[in-house]
């Protein structure tokens, strides 16, 4: 049995500042602010399908709001295209509450075509490191487990290998802020999450061994009582 502990993000989420109509300006039209309305899918969500691009080419782009008054992320978005030159970008306004970062304006790109590596404090923020390659699990997330690193804060970042192309806290853009997590006594090693088909992290802490027993001989004297 393991008990683990996922971090909370709330309070380092990026600021709500959700577009309620919006666009994509990018390197493929002109960065036009204006030009390319997102499609409305309904509940908070919108795409917007590129193609005729050069097959398997590296593109950045943001979310607008029809202007540059309000334009996501800060730093410049990316996307690869796929064998026939195309992509779909996809936008998330909803306030979310699931447990990954960030919990407003997610910005998604289909098909994940790269692989992904955890860098950090811990790794010598080495983004090629063939030792910290996260591993697929279903459903477009993809983890690393760091293992006993010691106590303290570490930092960390998932990037597109090779690349610092990323995903953190604030989002997915290039070169994005650093995540902090912390070990301790009670919880020695983390599991480091990405999805970049929505452009999401989280951190699950968790518990050394002899913890787990301790908790396990605690519910079983609550049982008995």
């Amino acid at each position: 049995m393991r008990i683990a502990l996922v971090v909370a993000l709330a309070l380092i989420a990026a600021p709500a500042m959700a577009i309620d109509t919006p666009y994509v300006a990018g390197d493929f039209q002109g960065w036009d602010a204006g030009a390319n309305p997102m499609t409305d899918l309904g509940g908070g969500m919108y795409e917007f399908v590129v193609a005729g691009l050069d097959a398997n080419s590296r593109h950045e782009f943001k979310i607008t709001d029809g202007t540059w008054g309000n334009a996501i992320p800060g730093a410049n978005c990316w996307f690869y295209t796929d064998g026939t030159g195309s992509a779909t970008l996809t936008y998330n306004k909803n306030l979310m509450d699931d447990g990954w970062a960030p919990n407003i304006d997610r910005i998604g790109v289909a098909p994940d075509l790269g692989t992904w590596t955890a860098v950090g404090s811990f790794q010598g923020w080495d983004n090629a490191n063939a030792a910290t390659a996260m591993m697929p699990v279903g459903d477009g997330t993809y983890v690393y487990n760091t293992g006993a690193l010691g106590d303290g804060t570490y930092q960390w970042k998932a990037v597109n290998t090779g690349s610092w192309d990323s995903i953190s806290w604030d989002g997915r853009s290039v070169n994005t802020a650093n995540m902090d997590f912390t070990l301790d006594a009670t919880y020695t090693s983390a599991n480091l999450f990405v999805n970049p088909d929505n452009g999401t992290v989280k951190v699950e802490l968790l518990p050394e061994p002899a913890s787990i027993v301790l908790v396990l001989l605690g519910l079983a004297a609550l049982r008995r009582r």
